[in-house]
């Protein structure tokens, strides 16, 4: 009997949740059911998503701490920058583009990968350099390709479409693949609704932390930092979902309190009435809690 094939996982330890690749699969052919059932979407269309860049700070040197793209990661859940992915909705295949890295990256960030390397990780079916992008493409001869683009109802920003050296070169479209990956992502599946209880389940027992942590004369930003440390030492979740709001006394009332200008730093009074907002993130998915309590000292 041949033994059964295991899927890639994402995991940060035996005491965090374990996320199989076959959630992205999932989300992959729940698009492409959508797209095939679109009488404008051609036979041959190749949906084709870029990732997330690597930011420097300002003109600084200094990298800022990567997330990736939602959209990108919903899709084929890569994790590093600068990738592109595409999805033949024929078949439903799923093709990654990494970045071919100069060799002088392993002296600062660590082992340069070769391909096979992101095919194992992510349960990929090709894997190809994103140098090489163009060709490959026109080697698969698209009819279409189906380009993200469309504004975020919450921001008003628009999401910006892949684009590559001689992409003009391609039939694009940039209307028909947004509405429905949109949708797609409103309905979750069991597998994202797992994640988004585990991430819930760490964020409301990181709460109950504080409150059994707190007393006068506290910082609120040390309730801030209780907080972070317990969800990834805990739990394993890296990002919090927003900025942290620890807003004490009359801070409680101020909606997005925690800002570059008020950065939760007042000292905790006793008889406080105390409004935390926080939530960490995880796989792309949010916690969202918020804890008021009067003061234990009250």
């Amino acid at each position: 009997m041949a033994a059964a094939t295991v899927k890639p996982t994402f995991c940060r330890g035996d005491h965090t949740l374990t996320v199989s690749v076959e959630l992205f699969a999932t989300n992959r052919r729940r698009l492409c059911e959508r797209l095939r059932a679109k009488k404008d979407v051609p036979k041959g269309a190749i949906v084709l998503l870029q990732g997330g860049e690597q930011k420097q700070r300002y003109c600084s040197d200094t990298d800022e701490v990567f997330r990736q793209e939602s959209y990108f990661h919903w899709t084929f859940g890569v994790t590093e920058s600068e990738f592109y992915g595409a999805i033949d909705v024929d078949s439903g295949k799923a093709i990654l583009f990494p970045p071919k890295l100069p060799d002088a990256y392993a002296v600062w960030m660590g082992k340069l990968h070769p391909e096979t390397h992101f095919k194992e990780k992510y349960g990929s079916d090709e894997v190809y350099w994103a140098c090489d992008i163009k060709q490959v493409l026109k080697d698969k001869n698209p009819s279409v390709l189906l380009l993200l683009k469309g504004v975020n109802t919450d921001s008003g920003h628009t999401c910006r479409a892949a684009a590559f050296d001689g992409i003009h070169e391609f039939k694009t479209d940039y209307e028909l693949l947004h509405p429905e990956i949109m949708e797609c992502r409103v309905i979750k599946t069991p597998q994202e609704l797992e994640v988004m209880r585990y991430v819930n389940k760490i964020s409301s027992d990181a709460h109950k932390e504080i409150m059994c942590k707190i007393k006068p004369g506290d910082k609120e930003y040390q309730m801030e930092s209780l907080f972070q440390y317990y969800c990834y030492a805990n739990g394993g979740c890296r990002h919090v979902s927003y900025t942290c709001i620890c807003g004490s006394g009359e801070n409680s009332a101020v909606l997005h309190y925690g800002h570059a200008g008020a950065p939760n730093d007042k000292t905790i009074q006793d008889g406080d009435m105390c409004l935390f907002d926080m939530g960490r993130s995880e796989e792309r998915r949010v916690g969202k809690e918020c804890r008021s309590r009067w003061s234990p000292y009250h």
